[in-house]
């Protein structure tokens, strides 16, 4: 009876160990969640003599990733890792080569524009001249023709024309596409002077030599008097540069009477005006008191014969 009863029970227990082994998958992954149970039968005698088997179930917990799992994921991070640099990098290098490529194109064009024939010099008006040299004004345009307009030196020309003792003040600019304006503002002269060389000195209101030419001018005030031998261009000292000074000085009713100036050779000057009057006007300065005293004076005589004015003391006086 005993053996029937175990007998029995080996063939449960091997009915249950193929049911189980069915159950469980063989081909178990030890990266998944699964819980690992290994069952084991024992058999137990109980008080009364009975043999039982017991199968107890000593299952563990199988942890998602092996340690062989958490190093090739690591791996694999530190692969993403590196790859999202080199892109980074990649892209930095791209924008820098975009940036350096846009400025060596702009220059490149830059460059074409240039030395393009498309905006060189096509034209030069010139305003403004009268008395200029024509040779220099002509050589200075001839710098300008045809250079290309956006890098033609306006500067240098407008130097070379203030060289020209004609001109008081000259401005050079360029309108686009092809063209160039020169306007030039001339002294204006006011007197002469015959020089020890005997050719004649035209100056204007600084004392600036205008021109150096034999023949006495008509339209401008002789000064009497031997003034130094200078070039034109040069600026004439006292007491011609005075007397310059003093004509330019003049009310416009006095210029209108004023027929020469004379410079004595101790630097004095005087006046000879229409109707035989003479001013003696002394050292060329104080001009305004001197004028203003000249013109009350004759302001005063009005009709009466005079003929000489006297201001060189700063007090007028009639004779």
């Amino acid at each position: 009876m005993q053996q029937e009863l175990e007998a029995r029970m080996s063939e449960k227990f091997s009915i249950l160990k193929k049911l189980v082994q069915k159950v469980r998958p063989s081909d178990f992954d030890a990266s998944d969640e699964l819980v690992s149970a290994q069952k084991v039968p024992v058999t137990k005698v109980d008080s009364s003599g009975k043999k039982r088997v017991v199968i107890s179930d000593n299952s563990e917990l199988i942890n998602r990733k092996s340690s062989r799992s958490d190093s090739d994921n690591g791996a694999s991070r530190f692969r993403l890792r590196r790859i999202a640099v080199r892109r980074e990098e990649g892209r930095q290098r791209l924008r820098w080569f975009t940036i350096i490529g846009l400025v060596v194109g702009l220059g490149i064009v830059v460059l074409l524009l240039l030395t393009s024939p498309i905006l060189s010099v096509r034209k030069v008006e010139v305003e403004g001249v009268v008395y200029a040299d024509p040779d220099v004004i002509s050589a200075v345009v001839d710098s300008i023709d045809g250079k290309p307009i956006l890098t033609v030196d306006l500067d240098a020309a407008e130097k070379k024309l203030l060289t020209i003792p004609w001109v008081r003040q000259v401005r050079v600019s360029m309108h686009l596409p092809a063209r160039v304006t020169v306007e030039i503002v001339e002294r204006s002269p006011i007197a002469f002077f015959r020089s020890v060389d005997g050719f004649n000195r035209v100056i204007d209101r600084d004392g600036r030599v205008l021109d150096v030419i034999e023949g006495d001018p008509t339209d401008y005030t002789p000064i009497i008097g031997t003034g130094p031998n200078i070039s034109a261009g040069q600026t004439v000292e006292q007491p011609f540069l005075g007397a310059a000074e003093l004509i330019n000085a003049l009310p416009a009713d006095l210029r209108a009477r004023l027929l020469t100036l004379t410079v004595s050779p101790d630097g004095e000057v005087s006046l000879a005006l229409t109707n035989n009057v003479e001013v003696l006007f002394g050292r060329p300065d104080d001009f305004q008191v001197k004028l203003v005293g000249v013109v009350n004076e004759i302001k005063r005589q009005g009709s009466d014969r005079y003929a000489v004015i006297d201001v060189s003391s700063g007090q007028p006086s009639v004779r």
